[in-house]
């Protein structure tokens, strides 16, 4: 696979540092798919806001008829069918739209600037089928004790909140057996960098 356009996927545990980790990929040239970013975006549209009212009701948007993120996922986290219904009937299908439309634009070299390295930034890849788009996957990690920290000093999860999430995910030991690397975010973000420099010396130089 040429270096000149590899498309990299960023998955791993919750609150485990991939956006530390995406930092460091773009600050040597990687360019950005961020799904998270994009999966906000599509809320204000009018199409998503239709479906979302038809499958969750009312009670998931705010008093200007947003919806709510957090009422949405405090709904769909505690109930497999719910988030399955969010995922399959309106996320993934549209996300997927937006992300092939990414891929060949970036294989084809009509990205601005060209870059040589698409980094895909997908907490669900794998839930999405969609680890085969990608040329090299990364796993990131971190300490139970740091990530279990992390929820509630910078999102403001309760106790018990973290497990929740994981549990509605793939299995992790087939994640980590999808991907080509594994970034153990277990020290400093000088380390995490460090580590994030000699993959990219491996794959991309």
């Amino acid at each position: 696979m040429s270096a000149a356009h590899l498309a990299i996927g960023l998955v791993g545990q919750v609150c485990a540092g991939k956006s530390a980790a995406a930092e460091a990929f773009c600050k040597r040239g990687a360019a950005l798919y961020e799904a998270d970013k994009e999966v906000h975006g599509l809320y204000a549209r009018k199409d998503v806001k239709a479906d979302v009212r038809k499958l969750f009701g009312a009670g998931v948007f705010d008093a200007q008829g947003e919806v709510d993120r957090k009422k949405l996922g405090a709904l769909v986290f505690g109930d497999e069918a719910k988030l399955k219904a969010l995922t399959e009937q309106i996320v993934f299908p549209r996300t997927g739209e937006i992300l092939q439309e990414r891929l060949e634009a970036f294989r084809k070299g009509t990205l601005p600037g060209d870059p040589r390295v698409l980094l895909i930034d997908a907490p669900t890849l794998f839930e999405a089928g969609r680890e085969g788009w990608c040329d090299r996957i990364v796993f990131v990690a971190a300490p139970r004790e740091r990530r279990e920290r992390w929820a509630k000093e910078r999102r403001g999860w309760a106790q018990g909140e973290l497990a929740k999430r994981e549990a509605r995910m793939q299995d992790e030991a087939l994640k980590r057996a999808g991907c080509q690397a594994v970034l153990e975010n277990d020290g400093t973000l000088e380390d995490l960098d460090r580590k994030v420099s000699k993959l990219w010396d491996e794959w991309v130089q």
